[in-house]
């Protein structure tokens, strides 16, 4: 059953769906997921739906776009701000009914996406109007939570350290407290150069959900594989279809079941660090710094190597940044800019109660989002006022009055 919630993000009312059954998106984990290079569309198709007020970013100074039509296709990932269109990266991403959704390599609709999530997609860029062909909302863990420390706010998850970011958000931390040991929960969010993710979004999900994770393989062996503090088995597990052998200090995807309390894989993949096909031109990257500003290190996130622009001045290690620019090949991006970007306070959905959001400025007072009305509590149904009309009377034909 979906229903409708207005929901009110910097200052603007949007309506968005929640859905609030689950059991079609549960239906559609049984399989395992197979990811794939995100495929950009056929631009013959035309413009796609137009937008206004798209803060864009800086496109390519070629200007001929594909086959001179000036459209460009721009890779995108990052984390989802608001709706109306999906915003992204400070991005005004239009959508219509050919949109591909999927998540975490399995489809869905559009109707799954939430404030917080992660996502990486494909948008036709023409005149600064982004239209998008295809999105995926990618987890970065989904798995049992083993640990939880209420006072530095931070979670275990599958080996996963996560770290919250509640800003006091009291809604938001009274959710945190509903989590248990052993509770379920896809964490949405980035890494951070050590690992630690950083989560933007948490949700409680069923014990019956896919378990699942990607990360940097930090160990690779003909046995295991390394991300994080887990260890994960390798041996007759195929590698998705299509994509590379998991090698150290490359990104992985990984997923399966929990059995006896052990994770244990049915797909395990390495993940190409610019995972978009060769139509893909530009993009706009969300990431954590992995250096600050002014060091000599090359800036290289997560095997992408990036040149042509500086961090800038201030950056602090970790700091928050969307890089945009350019393709230069497999595994290198020429920016054109690099921007720090404000901090998502994570939200928690657990216990099935959706809980308010807030975002911030880095180092600012948090901007408040209105409370959702409650999803359980009846509407009440105000009755028709009665008619000011006097009823008219039939009567039957040749009949005097009295």
């Amino acid at each position: 059953m979906i229903r409708g919630i207005k929901e009110r993000l910097n200052g603007k009312t949007v309506r968005i769906c929640a859905a609030v059954a689950l059991l079609s998106l549960l239906s559609a984990c049984m399989s395992a997921p197979q990811p794939t290079r995100m495929a950009a569309a056929d631009p013959k198709n035309g413009d796609g739906i137009g937008g206004t007020g798209i803060k864009t970013a800086e496109v390519s100074p070629r200007g001929d776009g594909i086959g001179g039509t000036g459209i460009t296709n721009t890779g995108v990932r990052g984390t989802i701000t608001g709706f109306g269109s999906i915003l992204v990266n400070d991005l005004k991403l239009d959508f219509d009914h050919k949109t591909t959704v999927a998540s975490d390599g399995k489809p869905t609709s559009l109707e799954a996406l939430r404030v917080g999530q992660i996502v990486q997609g494909v948008a036709r860029s023409k005149d600064g109007k982004y239209s998008l062909t295809a999105l995926e909302i990618q987890h970065a863990v989904t798995g049992p939570v083993t640990a939880i420390d209420a006072a530095t706010e931070t979670l275990t998850v599958l080996g996963q350290k996560v770290r919250l970011n509640m800003a006091g958000d009291k809604a938001a931390m009274a959710a945190f407290k509903t989590l248990q040991a052993g509770d379920i929960v896809s964490v949405s969010g980035l890494r951070q150069a050590d690992g630690t993710i950083i989560a933007t979004r948490v949700d409680q999900t069923s014990d019956d959900d896919r378990i699942m994770l990607r990360g940097t393989a930090t160990a690779v062996t003909s046995a295991t594989l390394r991300i994080g503090d887990l260890e994960i088995p390798t041996a007759q597990v195929p590698s998705a279809p299509g994509t590379p052998a998991p090698q150290t200090g490359a990104q992985v995807f990984a997923s399966g079941r929990m059995i006896n309390g052990n994770f244990v894989p049915d797909v395990i993949s390495g993940t190409a660090p610019l995972a978009f096909d060769e139509a893909v031109t530009e993009v706009s990257l969300e990431a954590y710094a992995p250096k600050a500003a002014g060091s000599a290190d090359p800036l290289v996130i997560e095997g992408v190597t990036v040149n042509g622009a500086a961090l800038p001045a201030g950056t602090p290690i970790n700091g928050r940044i969307v890089i945009t620019g350019q393709v230069a090949g497999p595994n290198s991006i020429t920016a054109t800019s690099i921007g720090g970007v404000r901090t998502v306070v994570t939200i928690n959905a657990a216990r099935g109660s959706l809980r308010p959001a807030a975002i911030r400025p880095e180092g600012g007072r948090p901007e408040r989002v209105a409370p959702r009305p409650s999803i359980d509590r009846p509407q009440a149904v105000k009755p028709e006022p009665p008619s000011a009309t006097r009823p008219v009377i039939e009567r039957p034909q040749g009949v005097p009055m009295v």
